[in-house]
C-alpha cells in the first residue's frame, strides 16, 4: 500500500533541515528538546516555518473532513423512504435543499449554525467518549442530542402581532443604548429607520413577518435579519425579569432572523461582514446555537479582503470610513477574545494593522451630549483591553520575543504590562455611571491571572504569584456567582471558558501553596469553598449549553484529589499524579474540536437548529405567542447592585 504523503507535514522545520528522525512530539519533539531549539512545523505549500499548533490544527481538520467524505460515500442513494435518514426524510417532505455554502463562505451552514467549542482541555474527552459509545443497544446520535441539551425553550417563530409595539421598540432601545456603543456592527441610523418603519400596522395577526411585503414596510430581509437578531440579543438580557419567556422570546426571534437570512439573496461584503458579527455577538450569548468560531473566522475574511486593516483608501465619505473602521475593530476585538481564550495563532500581526481606532469625538454630531460622547468611547476602551490581552498572548502563550515589544527583559514587561492595566482598570471605572463596561471586573481580573499563572514562556511561578492569582480566582469566581444570582450572566461562552481556566489556575496555585504557611488557609478556602462554587456556575450553565456540564464534570475529579491529598499525612505519594494531572489542564496539548453528537451526519437539525427553517408553510407553524404578564421594566428602574 502507499505510504500517505501527508505524515511529512508532521515533521518539524529543524529535524527537516537536519535530515535526522522526529517523534513528533508536542508542543517540542524529543531532538528540539534535547537542544533546546525552537520547535516548529512545516508548510510544504509556502515552505516556511509555522506554529506548531497550527500543523496539528490543519491536519485535524483534513483528517475530519476525509472521515466525513468516506461517510458521505458510503451511502445508499436509493433507499426507500421508511428507510431514509432524517435529512433525507426532510428534504422528501419540504424540498429543502442539502447545505451548501452560506454568507458566499464556501462553509456550509451546519458549521455557522452548530454548538461553539468548549474548552481545549475537555475537547478531545467528549469526542473520544462519543467515539467509543458504538454498543447496539445505546442511544442514538440524535436521543444522545436530545438528552444532552434538556432544553424547556421551544424554537418556534414569533408571532409578532402578540408583541407590543413598546415591549417591541424597548428591546431595540436596549440594544442601542447598551450594545451598539460597545460593539458598533450596524450604525445607529439605520437602527432608528428601521425602528420607525416597524409599524404595528405591517405585522398582522398570526403573521411571523418573515412573509411581509418589504415594499409595505420599506424594510429588506436585511433589514429584517437585523431587527429580528438585535430583538433576540436583546431578549436574551431580559432573564432576570422573567427566564422561561425571555429564553423562548430569544429562541424565536432568532429563528424569524434565520429566516429572513434563508430569503436574502443579493448583499455586499460588508452586509456579510455585519451578518457574521451579529452572529458572532448572539453565538456568545447563546453558544448552544451558533459557532462563534465560524462566525469571526469569515468576518476575519471579509475584513482582510476588503482591506479594513490599513488606512481607508482615497475617495470614501465620512460615513464609509466611518463603517469601515468601526467594523474592523469589532471584528479585531471578537478575533483576538477567540484566539486567547482558545490559545491560537492569531489570524493576523498585529504589525500588518495601519488604521486607527477613530476617536468618537471625530465621528460623531458635535451637538451630541458629552455624555454620548462618553458611551461611545467605551468601544474603544474595550479596543485597548484586547490589545493588552493580544500583548500577553503574545508574550507568554506564543512565546514572541519580548524585544519586538519594546522591552529588553520579561519581567520589565510584566512590571509595565501590570501598571497599563491598572491604568485601564481606574479609567473603565468612569464608565459604570452610562451602564457601560458591566464585565470591567471580570476583565481585569481575568488578565491579571493570564499574567501571573503558569504559562508556557514561565511554568515556574513564586509565592507572590500564588498570592496575586489566588486573590484574582476569588474575585473572578464572586462576580460570576453575583451576576448568576441576578441572572445577568449574559455572555456564556465567555464566562465557562473563563470559570474552567479560573478553576484549573487556582488548583494549581492552591497546590503549589500547600507547602507555604502564609497562602495555606487562602488554599484552603478556595479548594473548600470558592471552586466547588465555580463547579455549581459551570453546572447552572450546563443547563443551557452541555459543553459546561462537562467542564464541570472534568474538574471535581481533580478538586477531591487535591483537597484529599492537601491534608493527607503522607502525600508525597500523590504529588506526582497530581502535579500530572494540574498540568494537563494549564498545558492541555489538545485542538479545538466540537461535539460530535452536536455536529452529526445523521442530525442536520430541524429540531436543534442547526440548519435554516425548512420552507414549509407558514400557517402550518406553532408561532409563540407573548405572555401578556410579561411587563417590560424600563432600564431606569433596573436596581443597579455593585458586582462583586
Amino acid at each position: 500500500m502507499q505510504k500517505s504523503q501527508r505524515r511529512s507535514t508532521k515533521v518539524c522545520t529543524r529535524c527537516r533541515q537536519r535530515k535526522t528522525k522526529c517523534d513528533f512530539k508536542f508542543p517540542q519533539c524529543t531532538s528540539c528538546s534535547l537542544a533546546n531549539a525552537a520547535c516548529l512545523g512545516y508548510d510544504p505549500a509556502t515552505k516556511q516555518a509555522v506554529p506548531r499548533s497550527l500543523v496539528k490544527s490543519l491536519e485535524a481538520r483534513v483528517a475530519y473532513l476525509e472521515a466525513q467524505l468516506r461517510a458521505l460515500q458510503s451511502i445508499s442513494h436509493n433507499l426507500p423512504y421508511s428507510m431514509a435518514s432524517k435529512i433525507a426524510q426532510a428534504n422528501i417532505s419540504f424540498g429543502v435543499p442539502q447545505p451548501g455554502p452560506y454568507l458566499q463562505s464556501k462553509l456550509s451552514s451546519a458549521l455557522f449554525l452548530r454548538p461553539s467549542c468548549p474548552p481545549l482541555a475537555i475537547s478531545p474527552t467528549v469526542r473520544l467518549s462519543e467515539a467509543e459509545s458504538s454498543e447496539p443497544n445505546e442511544l442514538s446520535s440524535q436521543q444522545r442530542r436530545r438528552s444532552r441539551h434538556k432544553s424547556p425553550y421551544k424554537p418556534n417563530m414569533i408571532n409578532l402581532g402578540s408583541v407590543p409595539h413598546s415591549a417591541m421598540e424597548r428591546m431595540i432601545r436596549n440594544y442601542s443604548d447598551t450594545h451598539l456603543p460597545q460593539y458598533p456592527i450596524i450604525s445607529a441610523t439605520m437602527l432608528e429607520h428601521a425602528l420607525q418603519q416597524f409599524r404595528p400596522d405591517a405585522v398582522g395577526e398570526g403573521s411571523s413577518l418573515f412573509d411581509a411585503d418589504p415594499t409595505f414596510t420599506g424594510l429588506g430581509h436585511f433589514e429584517f435579519f437585523v431587527i429580528f437578531i438585535i430583538l433576540a440579543i436583546s431578549a436574551s438580557t431580559l432573564t432576570w425579569r422573567a427566564e422561561t419567556q425571555a429564553r423562548e422570546a430569544c429562541d424565536s426571534f432568532y429563528k424569524s432572523a434565520l429566516k429572513h437570512l434563508q430569503l436574502l439573496e443579493d448583499y455586499s461584503e460588508i452586509k456579510q461582514l455585519q451578518i457574521s458579527l451579529l452572529l458572532a455577538h448572539f453565538a456568545h450569548m447563546c453558544p448552544e446555537l451558533v459557532d462563534n468560531w465560524t462566525c469571526i473566522s469569515n468576518a476575519v475574511r471579509i475584513a482582510l479582503s476588503l482591506g479594513l486593516y490599513r488606512e481607508c483608501p482615497e475617495g470614501l465619505d465620512a460615513e464609509q470610513r466611518r463603517l469601515r473602521s468601526e467594523l474592523f475593530w469589532v471584528t479585531y476585538g471578537m478575533e483576538r477574545s477567540l484566539c486567547t481564550n482558545l490559545r491560537l495563532p492569531l489570524s493576523f500581526p498585529e504589525e500588518a494593522i495601519t488604521t486607527k481606532v477613530r476617536t468618537p469625538e471625530g465621528l460623531i454630531n458635535p451637538l451630541f451630549s458629552a455624555d454620548d460622547v462618553k458611551k461611545k468611547s467605551s468601544a474603544n476602551h474595550i479596543y485597548r483591553y484586547r490589545m493588552m490581552e493580544t500583548e500577553v498572548h503574545r508574550a507568554l502563550y506564543l512565546q514572541e520575543e519580548v524585544l519586538m515589544l519594546g522591552f529588553p527583559s520579561v519581567e520589565e514587561w510584566i512590571q509595565d504590562v501590570t501598571a497599563r492595566l491598572d491604568v485601564w482598570y481606574t479609567e473603565a471605572q468612569t464608565y459604570t455611571p452610562y451602564n457601560m463596561l458591566e464585565f470591567k471586573h471580570v476583565q481585569f481580573h481575568h488578565l491579571q491571572v493570564r499574567i501571573y499563572r503558569p504559562t508556557p514562556r514561565l511554568r515556574t511561578k513564586l509565592p507572590q504569584d500564588w498570592e496575586i492569582v489566588l486573590k484574582a480566582c476569588r474575585s473572578l469566581i464572586d462576580d460570576y456567582v453575583g451576576q448568576e444570582r441576578r441572572r445577568r450572566l449574559f455572555y456564556p461562552w465567555h464566562g465557562v471558558h473563563i470559570l474552567f481556566e479560573t478553576a484549573s489556575v487556582a488548583l494549581d496555585a492552591s497546590w503549589s501553596a500547600r507547602d507555604y504557611p502564609p497562602l495555606i488557609g487562602e488554599a484552603e478556602d478556595m479548594l473548600q469553598t470558592h471552586i466547588p462554587r465555580c463547579l455549581q456556575l459551570l453546572s447552572t450553565i450546563g443547563e443551557r449549553w452541555n459543553e459546561a456540564t462537562e467542564c464541570g464534570n472534568h474538574l471535581r475529579p481533580i478538586l477531591e484529589k487535591v483537597h484529599s491529598a492537601f491534608s493527607a499525612p503522607d502525600r508525597s505519594a500523590h504529588d506526582l499524579a497530581i502535579a500530572e494531572e494540574i498540568n494537563g489542564l494549564l498545558f492541555p496539548d489538545k485542538l479545538p474540536v466540537w461535539s460530535m453528537t452536536d455536529f452529526g451526519m445523521d442530525d442536520f437539525g430541524f429540531e436543534g437548529g442547526s440548519l435554516l427553517l425548512d420552507n414549509m408553510s407558514v400557517d402550518d407553524m406553532e408561532f409563540l405567542q407573548w405572555g401578556e404578564d410579561w411587563d417590560i421594566m424600563p432600564p431606569e428602574f433596573i436596581p443597579e447592585t455593585e458586582i462583586l
